[in-house]
C-alpha cells in the first residue's frame, strides 16, 4: 500500500474526530455545556454514520472507481460540514428557543441528530469507498479495511490533539474552514491523475484562503443572529467554555455556553445569596466566594466586617472580561483584601489548607455534571474542613413559588438529605430561590426572619431586598411548615454523590419539566424508576442475542457482537467523560485529547490484528468471544480508575494519564472486534468487501447510538457512574454466555 493512500485514510481519521469534536463544542456552546449534549451528539453521529454505512454498502461493490468516488464523496463532505458548522450558530433560532430559554431534552436530541445527519451519513458511505480502494483480489480476504480503520484510528488520534490545540486560540468558525480545507485536501489526494490533483489542490487552498480572510465578519454576522432582543457586546471562546457579554436596558449579562452565569446590577440576587449566610456567622473575618461574579457578591459581602475575600472561579478570561465590562472591578482588584484564583474550587479545596468563616457557593443548579460536583456529599465534606467550627456554608438550589411542583421538590430533598448528611445544622430558607446554610455549630443559624435582620442590622448593613416585610411574607411559620411538609414526601431517595450525580439527574427532571409543563405527568413516572427494569432489558438482549445466533448462527453473531462492543465502547467512553467532568470539571477543554486517547486504542486493536492476521484468521470466532471477555475485564480496569481518581484525586496530569489508560484498553478490544467481526462475516458469507465493510460499520455505529444515548440519558443520570459501567459488563457476559450456543 502506498504512502499517498495511507495519508488519505490518515486523513480520513483527522477529519471524522476533528469534525465531531467542533460540533460537539458548538452544541455545548448553545446549549449550557449540559452533558447531554455530548451524548445526543455522539448518539446522532452514530447513527447516521451507520446509515450512511448501510446505504452505500452495495453501491460501493459495484464501484468501478472508487478512488474517484472517493475523492467526489470527500468534497461533498466538506461542503455539507461548513453547512452543518454555520447552522450550528442559529441552532437556537431554528428550534425556536430565546436567548436563556431552557431547551427540553427532545431539542437537544434533535439538534443532536439534525446537526450531525448531513457529515455524517456522507463519512459512513466514504469509509466503504476507501475500504474498496486497492482492495484485494481474493473475498476471501479483507483487503485494505484493516490497513483504513488502522491509519483512520490513528488520524483520528491526532485530530484529538489538534482539536486540543486549535481551543481558546482560534476562533470556532476558523476551525471550521480549517477542518473543512482538510476534507478537500483528502478530495484532492484521492484524485487520480497529477494536473487534476494540483488543480484541485490550489482551488481548495485558494478558496479557504478566501474564507479565513472574511471569517470574523461571517462569525460576527452569525454571533449576533443568534443573540435575539439582546444587545450582544462580545463572545470569545477560552478553554473552558463559550463566554457571551449581552446588554438588555441597565444590565450586563455574561453568559456561558448559553447559560446565565451572572448579571450585574443585579442587587436582589447578590444580597441574598450573601447576607442569608453571613447573617448567620458571628465574626466573618474571612470569606470564600465561589463563582457567580466578583463585583455584584463582593459588594455585598463588604459591607460586613471581612477581612479576606477569597474568589475562586477557573477561567482567566471571564476574570479579564469582568475587568473590561464591569465598573468597579478594578477598583475591587486593589483592594488588599480581595484575592483572586483561578482553579476548579473543588482542587483548590483539596490542596489548601485555609479555613474560612463562610463558603459562598454562587452557581446555578446543578443541571450539568460538572455543576452537580458542587452539591455532593464529598463537597460538604470537602468544604466542612475549611470552615472554622462557628462557620456557615450557603448556597441556592432551584427556584420557588407558592407551590413546589414534583420536580422542585425533589430537588431541594435531595439537597437538604445531602447536606444534612455532613452538617448538623441546616436553615432551608425558602424565597426567590431556594437557599440552604448549613454549619456544624454556629449558635446564629435561624429561618426565623425576625432573627435574620437583627443580626444584619447590629453589624450595621444596609440592604433593599432583604427587609422586613418580603423575609416576613416568605418565611412565615406557615409557609415554612408548609415547605417542610412537602419535602417529607420525598426525603426517601439516594443522597447526591460524585459516581451517584442524584441532583443532576433530578435538576434534569425539572429541567424538562420547566422546557414543557406537559411532561409533568412524564417526570413524575421517571422518578419511580427502578434498575429492575434495566436487569429486564438485559435478559431482554440475551434472548435475543440467542435468537440471532439460532437463526443466522455466525454470521448473526459477528453483527450482533460488534453491535454490542460499539454499544459499551462509547458507553464506557460517556462514563468516563462525565467521570472526568465530576473529578476536574472542565472536559470542554479536554474533550478532543481524552476522545483521542480511545482512537489510540482502537489503532492499537487495528495494529494487533494486522501483526498477528494469520494466527487469528484460524480461530475467529474463538478470538472474537474471547475479545467479548477482554472488554469485560477492560471495564472492570475503568471501574477501578474511577474509583481510585474520584476518591484520592491524585492530580491533574496523572488522571489524565489514567483516564487515557482506561479509554486506550477498552478501545483495543473495540478495535481488534470489529476486524474479527468482518473477518468472520466476510468468511461466513463470502460477501463484498464494501457490503462487509458498510455492515460492519453500520453495525458498529449503530450500536455506538444505543450506547451514547443510554447511558448519558438514563444510566447515568438514573442510577450513576457505577451501575453503568456494570450494565455495560453484564452485557459483555451476556455475549459470552450465548456464544456457547455456536460451540462445536
Amino acid at each position: 500500500m502506498g504512502i499517498r493512500l495511507k495519508f488519505i485514510y490518515f486523513l480520513f481519521g483527522v477529519i471524522s474526530l476533528l469534525s465531531q469534536v467542533i460540533l460537539i463544542r458548538r452544541l455545548l456552546s448553545i446549549f449550557y455545556g449540559n452533558e447531554l449534549t455530548i451524548g445526543a451528539l455522539f448518539a446522532g453521529w452514530m447513527f447516521w454514520s451507520g446509515i450512511g454505512g448501510l446505504a452505500f454498502s452495495k453501491a460501493s461493490d459495484r464501484a468501478k472507481n472508487p478512488e474517484q468516488a472517493s475523492a467526489l464523496i470527500f468534497f461533498l463532505c466538506s461542503i455539507f460540514f461548513l453547512i452543518s458548522g454555520l447552522g450550528s450558530w442559529l441552532g437556537r433560532y431554528i428550534l425556536g428557543l430565546g436567548p436563556g430559554v431552557m431547551a427540553g431534552l427532545d431539542k437537544i436530541l434533535i439538534a443532536g441528530f439534525l446537526f450531525s445527519a448531513p457529515v455524517c451519513i456522507i463519512l459512513g458511505g466514504l469509509f466503504n469507498y476507501l475500504a474498496r480502494t486497492k482492495e484485494a483480489k481474493n473475498f476471501k480476504e479483507l483487503g485494505a479495511l484493516p490497513k483504513l480503520y488502522l491509519y483512520e484510528a490513528l488520524g483520528s488520534g491526532l485530530g484529538g490533539i489538534l482539536s486540543l490545540l486549535m481551543v481558546g486560540k482560534i476562533s470556532p468558525l476558523a476551525q471550521i474552514f480549517l477542518c473543512g480545507l482538510l476534507m478537500m485536501l483528502g478530495g484532492s489526494l484521492a484524485i487520480m491523475g497529477n494536473r487534476l490533483k494540483v488543480v484541485a489542490l490550489s482551488a481548495s487552498f485558494l478558496l479557504f484562503g478566501l474564507l479565513m480572510v472574511f471569517s470574523g465578519r461571517v462569525e460576527n454576522f452569525l454571533v449576533k443572529a443568534r443573540w435575539q432582543n439582546q444587545e450582544l457586546v462580545l463572545e470569545r471562546e477560552s478553554k473552558y467554555s463559550t463566554i457571551s457579554i449581552t446588554k438588555s436596558e441597565e444590565q450586563t449579562n455574561f453568559w456561558l455556553d448559553g447559560f446565565l452565569a451572572f448579571s450585574y446590577p443585579d442587587p436582589e440576587h447578590f444580597e441574598y445569596i450573601t447576607h442569608l449566610g453571613l447573617s448567620m456567622v458571628e465574626k466573618p473575618r474571612r470569606v470564600l466566594l465561589i463563582g457567580g461574579g466578583l463585583v455584584g457578591s463582593a459588594e455585598e459581602i463588604f459591607k460586613h466586617p471581612v477581612e479576606e475575600l477569597v474568589y475562586v472561579q477557573i477561567d482567566p478570561m471571564l476574570t479579564e472580561l469582568e475587568a473590561s465590562y464591569l465598573e468597579g472591578f478594578n477598583r475591587l482588584k486593589a483592594d488588599r483584601r480581595i484575592k483572586i484564583i483561578h482553579q476548579d474550587a473543588r482542587i483548590f479545596l483539596k490542596h489548601s489548607e485555609d479555613k474560612f468563616d463562610a463558603i459562598i457557593i454562587n452557581l446555578p443548579t446543578p443541571e450539568t455534571a460538572n455543576l452537580n460536583r458542587y452539591y455532593t456529599k464529598e463537597f460538604y465534606e470537602l468544604a466542612k474542613r475549611h470552615l472554622e467550627p462557628n462557620g456557615v456554608l450557603s448556597l441556592s438550589l432551584g427556584s420557588t413559588g407558592n407551590y413546589l411542583s414534583d420536580a422542585q421538590a425533589s430537588l431541594l430533598a435531595n439537597g437538604l438529605l445531602t447536606i444534612s448528611a455532613v452538617f448538623a445544622k441546616i436553615s432551608v430558607l425558602p424565597l426567590e430561590q431556594n437557599y440552604l446554610v448549613a454549619s456544624e455549630k454556629s449558635p446564629l443559624m435561624t429561618e426565623d426572619p425576625e432573627l435574620i435582620l437583627s443580626h444584619l442590622e447590629n453589624r450595621g448593613v444596609k440592604t433593599k431586598f432583604v427587609r422586613d416585610y418580603y423575609l416576613k411574607d416568605n418565611l412565615s411559620t406557615e409557609r415554612l411548615a408548609s415547605v417542610e411538609k412537602r419535602l417529607k414526601g420525598f426525603i426517601k431517595q439516594l443522597t447526591n454523590t460524585d459516581l451517584n450525580p442524584r441532583a443532576y439527574y433530578l435538576s434534569i427532571l425539572l429541567w424538562l419539566e420547566q422546557a414543557n409543563p406537559d411532561l409533568r405527568t412524564v417526570v413524575n413516572e421517571i422518578l419511580n424508576v427502578k434498575k429492575s427494569g434495566f436487569y429486564w432489558g438485559l435478559l431482554g438482549l440475551f434472548l435475543i442475542w440467542l435468537l440471532v445466533n439460532f437463526l443466522k448462527k455466525k454470521p448473526g453473531f459477528a453483527l450482533i457482537s460488534i453491535f454490542s462492543l460499539g454499544l459499551v465502547g462509547i458507553g464506557v467512553e460517556m462514563v468516563l467523560l462525565v467521570g472526568f467532568q465530576v473529578g476536574y470539571g472542565y472536559v470542554y477543554y479536554l474533550l478532543g485529547l481524552l476522545t483521542s486517547g480511545f482512537m489510540v486504542g482502537l489503532c492499537l486493536g487495528a495494529y494487533f490484528y494486522e501483526h498477528c492476521k494469520e494466527k487469528l484468521e484460524r480461530k475467529v470466532f474463538g478470538v472474537l468471544v474471547l475479545v467479548l471477555a477482554g472488554e469485560s475485564g477492560s471495564i472492570f480496569l475503568s471501574w477501578l480508575i474511577l474509583k481510585v481518581i474520584l476518591n484520592y484525586f491524585p492530580g491533574e496530569v496523572l488522571t489524565v494519564i489514567l483516564f487515557l489508560v482506561a479509554l486506550i484498553f477498552v478501545a483495543i478490544f473495540s478495535g481488534l472486534g470489529f476486524l474479527l467481526s468482518a473477518e468472520l462475516l466476510k468468511k461466513e458469507t463470502g460477501a463484498g468487501l464494501g457490503a462487509v465493510s458498510g455492515w460492519v460499520n453500520g453495525m458498529d455505529h449503530f450500536g455506538s447510538c444505543l450506547g451514547a444515548f443510554l447511558v448519558s440519558v438514563f444510566l447515568i443520570p438514573l442510577f450513576g457512574l457505577e451501575f453503568g459501567l456494570s450494565f455495560l459488563g453484564l452485557l459483555m457476559i451476556v455475549g459470552i454466555i450465548s456464544s456457547i450456543w455456536l460451540v462445536k
